[in-house]
């Protein structure tokens, strides 16, 4: 006759975190909610004065502030170089011309200083530099 020795089943134990683990979790997710919720809270409101279709608008201060400029398609030569008018450098813009534009931080729209192209129906709420001219593009 054989003898059986019955050994007790094991018990499921959950697996815990430590207080670092949990402290970790926690970090990450304020951060987390920090980078992605942020930009909803801080992002601009539309321009109160808006830009009318066919047109690009630039404004001397950051969040559509400031002195307004409207370059409209029927009056700005396309891909050709216009020099915002004197004195005036946009902090923020909207394109609504439908077709791209690129932003000059020069003028006379040298590549040598910064410059963007920003597709149609795009803005910028508060630009990475000066603008001082634009190219509107054809396609």
């Amino acid at each position: 006759m054989s003898t059986h020795v019955l050994t007790p089943a094991r018990r499921f134990r959950p697996t815990r975190f430590s207080s670092t683990g949990r402290t970790t979790a926690l970090t990450l997710l304020v951060l987390a909610f920090g980078l992605f919720g942020a930009g909803w809270v801080n992002a601009a409101p539309p321009p109160e004065k808006p830009c009318p279709a066919g047109s690009f608008c630039a404004w001397s201060g950051a969040r559509f502030d400031g002195e307004r400029h409207v370059a409209g398609l029927q009056t700005t030569a396309v891909e050709t170089c216009v020099a915002l008018p004197e004195g005036l450098e946009a902090r923020s813009f909207r394109n609504d011309t439908g077709k791209p534009v690129t932003v000059y931080q020069d003028p006379t729209c040298a590549t040598n200083a910064e410059f963007a192209t920003y597709p149609t129906g795009s803005q910028a709420n508060d630009a990475p530099f000066v603008a001082r001219a634009i190219k509107i593009w054809s396609h």
